[in-house]
């Protein structure tokens, strides 16, 4: 049995990763595998045909899921909000992040940095060669552009949400990239609505290019991120325009009815937008949700590695099905801990039924809620926090004010997108709550500047223009 006394242990750490530089490709199964470059990107035969290409772009998903730069994003993040304990010392990566302590040093904030540029120079790559290429069909170059531009946005959008100005890279080009300051948010985040409105224009408009799986981007993936980055940029109406795209897509998604919502997170399940297919993934099937949070897993045999928070999970109402069917109890030393289960996998030698979910349409209803609420729209506002609780066999509720509106969908956020992919910490910062909720949660480590991660010390010292972030060495 491990020791579950839920203290947070610190571990820094550095490693030597080239921050443009790094591998274009995974060598996996029969994607393409390209050197790094020295100093500029050369054009190769990669690019020479649509089939290739196509290659390079799997290569990219694949370093998506092996590389776990996303699929981590939830794990830092839940513990530097209100949602998660860390539960034994062998994580340490993340430790930190539930104290408040990181250091420029420390391991997982570097992680984060250069995967997510990793994936940011390969998606540069692709629309780079792509657009020179003279091999490729017109068709071909406009589909691989799109997605890649698509995943440039979204590693961009969490970028900019975990260390505030960030260098904005948008060439496969090292002499210019070795270059690049910080560049201002609002300049990260024109780029990210300049990208997604390329692909929103030219990525299929239904799964059926994909197999019908739900693993790639669709127009309404890129139109779901761009309601999400308007949310966050404070451009409510164009927020609600955006996520009623997607809500009136009946076509595609619809909520699943009450008694499925243990559903949600199978890779056929019509609430599911975008999300990552982990059964490429070395070593087991699982998705990273099942690895670790999941009591029983190979990884988490003797307990799992996170729990929930007591504030999260006293924050249930009686009767939601939500903490039923996505939550479960480990009894450790007479007291009861909660635990995510919101992904159901156990057995890592099976394939997993289920995706990582990025994008999904309850945070849709949600999102248009809440720039329903802001522009003063109550009664649709209510609407739409209704639904959602209407599946989690909740009883409807009302509001008046904008305050009591907010609040409402704050609550509906936190208990229905716990633990996923960032949304708590990102939601306690946009909204001015990150001090004092995490001041009283944490008051011996939390103060206003750990709303930002440190620029990893590593990069600086490669790239002296980088300027760090306030509270940091």
């Amino acid at each position: 049995m491990r020791n579950y006394n839920f203290t947070s242990y610190k571990k820094t750490g550095t490693i030597l990763v080239l921050l443009i530089t790094a591998l274009l490709y995974t060598a996996c199964d029969d994607l393409v595998e390209i050197d790094p470059p020295k100093t500029e990107v050369l054009d190769t035969d990669v690019f020479k045909s649509d089939a290739n290409a196509s290659s390079a772009l799997m290569g990219m998903y694949s370093s998506m899921i092996t590389d776990n730069n996303i699929l981590n994003v939830g794990f830092g993040s839940s513990l530097s909000a209100d949602e998660a304990d860390a539960t034994n010392i062998f994580d340490y990566r993340y430790s930190s992040f539930g104290s408040n302590n990181l250091t420029s040093a420390d391991y997982g904030a570097l992680t984060y940095w250069t995967g997510f540029y990793k994936i940011i120079y390969q998606a540069n790559s692709i629309i780079d060669n792509s657009t020179k290429s003279t091999g490729m069909t017109a068709e071909g170059k406009t589909n691989i552009i799109a997605e890649a531009k698509f995943t440039r946005a979204l590693y961009y959008f969490y970028l900019v949400n975990q260390f505030g100005a960030v260098p904005l890279a948008v060439s496969s080009s090292v002499s210019i990239n070795k270059n690049l300051p910080r560049a201002a948010v609002a300049d990260v985040y024109l780029q990210i609505v300049s990208d997604l409105k390329d692909a929103e224009t030219n990525l299929p408009s239904d799964y059926s290019s994909y197999g019908g799986k739900r693993d790639r981007p669709v127009k309404s993936a890129a139109t779901a991120l761009l309601a999400k980055v308007y949310l966050y940029t404070k451009d409510y109406a164009n927020a609600e325009n955006k996520a009623s795209e997607v809500i009136s897509n009946s076509a595609l998604y619809e909520l699943l009815p009450k008694g499925q919502i243990g559903s949600v997170f199978l890779k056929d399940s019509r609430e599911s937008i975008f999300g990552l297919n982990t059964e490429t993934q070395t070593g087991h099937y699982l998705t990273f949700e099942d690895y670790y949070y999941l009591y029983g897993t190979q990884y988490s045999d003797s307990g799992p590695v996170y729990v929930l928070t007591f504030s999260l999970a006293n924050s249930f109402e009686p009767g939601d099905a939500r903490k039923a069917a996505w939550t479960a109890s480990f009894n450790y030393d007479g007291t009861d801990y909660l635990f995510s289960a919101k992904y159901k996998g156990v057995n890592g030698n099976d394939s997993s039924p289920e995706n990582a979910v990025l994008l999904r349409l309850s945070e849709i209803y949600l999102i248009r809620a809440e720039a329903r609420a802001m522009q003063s729209n109550f009664a649709a506002a209510v609407n739409d926090v209704n639904k959602i609780r209407e599946r989690a066999e909740l009883t409807d509720i009302e509001f008046d004010s904008q305050s009591e509106a907010l609040d409402a969908i704050m609550q509906e956020r936190r208990v229905e997108l716990f633990l996923e992919f960032g949304n708590r910490w990102f939601d306690l910062k946009r909204t001015g709550h990150a001090d004092a909720v995490l001041g009283a949660l944490k008051p011996g480590s939390w103060q206003s500047t750990d709303e930002l991660y440190p620029i990893p010390i590593e990069e600086i010292k490669k790239a002296p223009q980088l300027t760090q972030n306030d509270g940091y060495n």
